[in-house]
C-alpha cells in the first residue's frame, strides 16, 4: 500500500517569528543538539537548501528590508509575518533518495502560492525527511498572510492540487483511514506524548499544530511510526512500532 504523506500549512507571527523559525530550520539552535534533543546531530550534514541560503539573521533582516520598501514599518501585533508548508515523507523514505520530490515540493510552492519564498530547507537528521517552505506573505505591497492561508476550502484545494501534481508521483496515497472518536483521541494523545519536549511545542506556530494534530491525529502518528492495529469491538487493542520522533513532525503547519 502506498505510504502516506503529510502536508500541512500554519502561520508565524510575532516580531521574531521568522527569525526563530530560521534558527529551527538552519539548525542554529543549540538547545536542539543535546542528548535529549529530537534532532540527530550526526545527520545533520545531510540536511540540504533548495532555496533562500545564508543565516537565520540575514533572511530575517532581508524579510524586514522588503517590508520596508513597502512601507510597512510597523505591522500589526497579530499580524501574520510568514506562512510556513511543511513537507512530509513516511519514515522510511529515508533508505530511498528524495531529493527529486523535495525539488517538485518546491517547484509546487513556487507555481501555486503568492508572495515572498524565503527560504525552503530539507531535513534528513529527524525521523521522517521532511522540508519547510517559509513564505513572507506580501502580496501588492501589503503583508495579506490570511489571504494566504484562505479558509478550509482553500486549504482543500491546496492538498487536492498537491496530490494530484506531485503526491501521485511518488507512490504517495491519502490518509484514508476513518478512525472513531476513541481511536481519534488515543491516537491524539499517543501524538503528543511522542513529541513532548520537540522544540515546536515552544515555537510561535505551535497552536497551529496543536489544532492540526487534534483534527486529525492520523498523518502525524504515521510520520512518528504510530501504528495503530485494528479494533475489535471499537476499543483499541494496542499501537505497535511505537517510538520517539526526531522529527517535527510536520508543520509548522
Amino acid at each position: 500500500m502506498a505510504g502516506s504523506y503529510l502536508f500541512r500549512m500554519g502561520t508565524i507571527k510575532g516580531k521574531n517569528g521568522i527569525l526563530i523559525a530560521m534558527k529551527h530550520n538552519k539548525r542554529t539552535l543549540q538547545n536542539e543538539r543535546g542528548a535529549n534533543a529530537n534532532i540527530d546531530a550526526s545527520k545533520t550534514r545531510l540536511n540540504y537548501c533548495l532555496a533562500g541560503a545564508g543565516q537565520p539573521e540575514a533572511i530575517n533582516k532581508g524579510a524586514k528590508v522588503k517590508l520596508l520598501q513597502a512601507d510597512i514599518e510597523a505591522p500589526r501585533k497579530n499580524a501574520v509575518m510568514a506562512v510556513e508548508i511543511i513537507f512530509s515523507l513516511p519514515v522510511d523514505r529515508h533508505q530511498q533518495n528524495t531529493r527529486q520530490f523535495f525539488v517538485d515540493c518546491l517547484e509546487w510552492v513556487q507555481r501555486h502560492l503568492a508572495g515572498e519564498l524565503l527560504a525552503f530547507d530539507v531535513h534528513l537528521d529527524e525521523s521522517a525527511p521532511h522540508a519547510h517552505a517559509v513564505i513572507l506573505p506580501l502580496i501588492d505591497g501589503k503583508l495579506q498572510g490570511n489571504k494566504l492561508m484562505g479558509n478550509t476550502g482553500n486549504l482543500a484545494r491546496l492538498r487536492n492540487l498537491f496530490y494530484n501534481e506531485v503526491a501521485v508521483k511518488y507512490g504517495l496515497g491519502r490518509n484514508s483511514r476513518k478512525l472513531t472518536s476513541l481511536q481519534k483521541s488515543e491516537l491524539e494523545r499517543r501524538v503528543l506524548r511522542a513529541i513532548n519536549g520537540d522544540p515546536v511545542m515552544l515555537s510561535s506556530v505551535w497552536a497551529c499544530v496543536r489544532d492540526a494534530i487534534h483534527n486529525d491525529p492520523l498523518p502525524f502518528a504515521q510520520t512518528l511510526s504510530i501504528s495503530l492495529e485494528t479494533m475489535q469491538q471499537g476499543k483499541i487493542k494496542s499501537f505497535i512500532d511505537y517510538k520517539r520522533s526526531h522529527g517535527y513532525g510536520s508543520f509548522q503547519t
